[in-house]
């Protein structure tokens, strides 16, 4: 009988009419079906691939609701997603879920806030405590719980061990508290929590493949039981910052990143899917450790990684549609930059080790640039740390500063300037090293050799002072990067004689790598710099004011580019809409924040942000062509009426 519910709901025609027609005739002493109860049908299981489902079931619902008098029906998708916190709804996927499985399905259940009815007409009765809990209440018990214990890992796993009994009051629980808990759910706490996956591993989250998998991986995707996947979160585990590789255990930041692109974006639990691409490690602890959980074997590499990197990606555009958002997560920069540049023209590809990092620092620049005096093309930057992920900041960069002033790209490129483990990349070393990487070559140019920062902050005399070292060379013994505290007092204070607010942006990571504190930098400028890290810091006194560290991470970025991607149904990811989140998040920024230091708004605004970030991206995109929507939007609304509401819903 549900079955043939579920069949009608996510088929085509007016199978929204007949879905509810059918849950009420059937099922009234439950009550009456909502859309959401139709939604998460067609999530289970309607179609064989990823244009039905989901997708033929908005189609069919939006053509019955214009029929039946809707005045457009791209409204639809508003209605269709306020729904389920308007109507009472069955929770059931193939069939009706009651009592005991009930309290076993973290999407469903509800724990001490299912009502007397509920309790009643769903076989609760006896399985719960009889006290009956709102939400708001549940969310406080859990802070309360949360904050009586002293361990950040302690607290990773009580978060966790939520989520899988319960995930509306998880994301609940991170949506009033996200400030606190972010650091814990999280950078750095994840990454910590990942070199101890193998002891902390209870239940599967995400999609495990392995180079063994090689001729079935789109068999194996089509296990997975969600239809309607938006996103997928892709690591190998290669590089996992601060800690290297770390093999299948590098899922821990695909879960971790998952789940954020639903805390502070606003996508849908079930939109997005965290898969561990599992080709070895060269870890040798791990692969002596009993309880390693991957493959006790040496990293696969060459051809044979490419061809299943080319099965996944194949496979998951079959399965999910050739619009499924690809987020490459914790690969080596050098892998990351190759997949990039290998799907990059027919995929909807994003690094956010690259991209992501990149997008953050230029919405840094655009955002401090009226206190640095001067336009966008006055500015000099040096950038300490050349590999791919300082190429691709100095990428974007000189990207826009073409786009804003209408120079050529090698013009721009002429104020930005790198030095790497051997010192400033310059034209004569571009003619004399052969193994000088390519990515550095737009940036050697004809100046005298510099052997440490401080010299090249003498001769270059820039505005901005970035790090980013991300690759194990810039610490070999004989490196000029090697030094933790890179940006030291003598450097610091140079930079506040080369320009009257110096920007410091120390975007190294981890924090132990950090080129300089916020209050070093602050003192050896005499208070005149700008002041930018990767990782939190606390914040501090001076001069009589308190000084609040704005922190130049992603978070700020990939949640809302990647809603407003879904959301414009982006074929590619473009520079164009790069920029355009980084000005989106660089427009955030009061007054206020400005005044206590900060270049960025506060994080618990990221939700908000990430809302303004979608209807940007997806604005640029509609208007460059690169979307497949038609009708131009109030893409604000739209990015909103997206956005997951964790609230409960009321099952009768």
């Amino acid at each position: 009988m549900w079955r043939a519910v579920r069949r009608r709901a996510s088929g085509a025609g007016d199978g929204l009419a007949r879905a509810r027609a059918s849950a009420v005739t059937h099922a009234s002493s439950m009550a009456s079906a909502s859309t959401a109860v139709a939604r998460d049908g067609a999530r289970a299981g309607g179609g064989t691939e990823a244009t039905r489902g989901w997708r033929g079931f908005r189609a069919s619902g939006a053509r019955a609701f214009a029929a039946s008098g809707g005045s457009d029906p791209d409204d639809y998708d508003a209605r269709l997603r306020s729904a389920s916190t308007q109507r009472g709804m069955v929770p059931w996927a193939r069939k009706v879920v009651s009592g005991a499985e009930l309290l076993w399905s973290n999407k469903y259940n509800k724990g001490m806030s299912f009502t007397e009815a509920e309790r009643e007409s769903m076989n609760l009765r006896g399985l719960l405590p009889p006290a009956i809990f709102s939400q708001e209440v549940q969310v406080e018990r859990v802070i309360t719980r949360l904050r009586s214990v002293s361990s950040d890992m302690e607290k990773h796993a009580w978060l966790n061990s939520l989520y899988e009994r319960n995930e509306r009051l998880f994301y609940r629980v991170l949506k009033d508290h996200l400030e606190e808990l972010l650091p814990i759910l999280g950078a750095p706490t994840m990454w910590q929590a990942c070199a101890d996956y193998g002891l902390m591993y209870r239940r599967p989250r995400g999609l495990y493949i392995s180079i063994n998998d090689r001729g079935s991986v789109y068999a194996l995707l089509k296990n997975w039981p969600g239809r309607n996947v938006k996103a997928v979160v892709l690591t190998d585990g290669q590089r996992v910052t601060g800690l290297g590789d770390l093999g299948v255990q590098g899922m821990g930041t695909a879960v971790s990143k998952a789940s954020l692109f639903t805390a502070l974006g606003g996508l849908d639990p079930s939109d997005v899917l965290p898969i561990c691409i599992d080709v070895g490690t060269d870890n040798e602890a791990l692969l002596k450790d009993k309880f390693y959980i991957g493959l006790k074997q040496k990293r696969v590499t060459g051809d044979a990684y490419e061809d299943l990197m080319d099965e996944v990606v194949n496979g998951l555009r079959r399965r999910f549609g050739p619009r499924v958002l690809l987020c490459f997560e914790e690969f080596s920069n050098k892998n990351a930059k190759k997949l990039l540049n290998r799907y990059a023209s027919d995929c909807v590809a994003y690094c956010d080790d690259l991209q992501g990092t990149a997008t953050a620092t230029l919405a840094a620049v655009i955002s401090a640039l009226p206190q640095m005096k001067g336009s966008l093309r006055d500015q000099i930057f040096l950038f300490a740390g050349a590999g791919e992920t300082g190429a691709s900041c100095a990428d974007l960069l000189a990207t826009y500063i073409a786009k804003e002033h209408g120079v050529p790209l090698h013009e721009a490129r002429r104020k930005m300037y790198f030095i790497d483990r051997k010192g400033l990349v310059t034209r004569r070393r571009a003619e004399e090293e052969d193994d000088l990487e390519i990515h550095k070559l737009p940036y050697a140019h004809d100046l005298q050799e510099c052997g440490s920062v401080l010299e090249a902050v003498e001769v270059i005399k820039p505005t901005a002072l970035i790090g980013v070292r991300r690759h194990r060379f810039s610490f070999f013994e004989g490196s000029v990067l090697r030094d933790e505290k890179l940006f030291n007092e003598a450097v610091l204070k140079k930079m506040a004689q080369c320009s009257e607010r110096p920007l410091i942006m120390a975007l190294s990571r981890p924090r132990t790598l950090h080129e300089c504190t916020a209050e070093e930098a602050y003192k050896a400028t005499d208070g005149k710099c700008i002041y930018l890290a990767s990782c939190p810091q606390e914040s501090f006194e001076y001069d009589g004011k308190t000084i609040e560290v704005s922190e130049c991470s992603t978070d700020y970025i990939f949640p809302g580019f990647g809603l407003g991607q879904v959301i414009s149904e982006t074929a590619l990811v473009r520079e164009s809409l790069l920029i355009a989140a980084a000005e989106a998040v660089a427009e955030m920024a009061s007054p206020e924040d400005i005044e206590r230091g900060a270049v960025f708004p506060r994080k618990r605004h990221i939700p908000e942000i990430s809302a303004h970030v979608a209807a940007r991206v997806a604005r640029v995109a509609f208007e460059t062509g690169s979307s497949a929507h038609q009708k131009r939007r109030d893409w604000l609304a739209v990015a909103k009426s997206w956005q997951f509401d964790p609230s409960y819903r009321p099952y009768i």
